[in-house]
């Protein structure tokens, strides 16, 4: 990050962890806070806030901003900077990224949810090319999915001439794709896990759903997609707009209802 000039945290070639950023480099203390600035324990999720000499010493002429981003380290008396990083720290000093602060969402139940890690974990699916997961404010998550036709076509050994039309009405399409998202979500919480899904049309440039740098915007997505998500809650449509053919919506099988929330 520019702010930290711009490193906190570093693999090296004699000392590394598989899935982390690395440990702190040196001169540079990283603390994972709650939402008081307080550190939680080895292993809990928080923000990752750093402390050190390489922290910047605030936005030029904008000191609201910088008041938002650095406040009072815990021991009272260092400069501590919010990276805005949610991540986990274990005892050993290897830090791990989960997702953004700003993408987090609080269920109905009072439950939070990050969202990157579970649409990563969908995204490895050969058969689902993008994926945005919805739940703010909701009883439970549901998940938009834009497939790959050309692996499913290919799995099931359907002709070219089958349009996505009929792909998305096939009971093997959606049974595929019911498995690819139970199975990719095993390791998630149940109250993390999205209960329904609907495939939709890809997000592109071109409709404004990704940024330059080919992120997915969230916020539009969802914008574009409200009639689609309110379906999916059995709610009834907000609007008119659904940005594209909805091919497909269906439950998702939890399998093991077991699963610790």
């Amino acid at each position: 990050m520019t702010e930290t000039t711009p490193i906190i945290a570093i693999n090296t070639p004699t000392q590394r962890s598989v899935g982390s950023v690395g440990r702190a480099i040196g001169g540079v203390q990283v603390f994972v806070v709650d939402e008081e600035g307080r550190p939680v324990a080895d292993g809990e999720e928080g923000e990752i806030c750093c402390v050190g000499p390489n922290v910047m010493r605030g936005y030029h002429n904008k000191p609201e901003d910088t008041a938002e981003v650095i406040t009072m380290a815990p021991d009272g008396v260092s400069r501590m900077f919010h990276t805005g990083d949610l991540g986990t720290m274990d005892d050993d000093g290897w830090v791990r990224v989960t997702g953004r602060l700003k993408e987090q969402y609080k269920l109905e139940n009072g439950k939070y949810v990050v969202p990157t890690p579970i649409e990563e974990a969908i995204s490895l699916s050969r058969f689902i090319s993008q994926v945005v997961l919805c739940g703010a404010n909701r009883p439970h998550n549901v998940v938009l999915l834009v497939p790959d036709w050309t692996a499913v076509r290919d799995e099931l050994d359907f002709a070219a001439s089958v349009s996505e039309d009929d792909l998305a009405s096939d009971d093997r399409v959606r049974r595929l794709i019911d498995g690819e998202v139970t199975s990719h979500c095993a390791q998630f919480k149940k109250f993390e896990i999205p209960t329904k899904w609907a495939l939709v049309a890809p997000f592109t440039n071109a409709n404004s759903m990704l940024t330059p740098k080919m992120s997915i915007r969230r916020h539009k997505v969802m914008q574009a997609y409200e009639d689609v998500i309110a379906h999916l809650y059995d709610e009834e449509p907000v609007s008119s707009n659904n940005a594209g053919k909805v091919h497909r919506q269906h439950g998702v099988d939890h399998g093991d209802e077991s699963k610790v929330a």
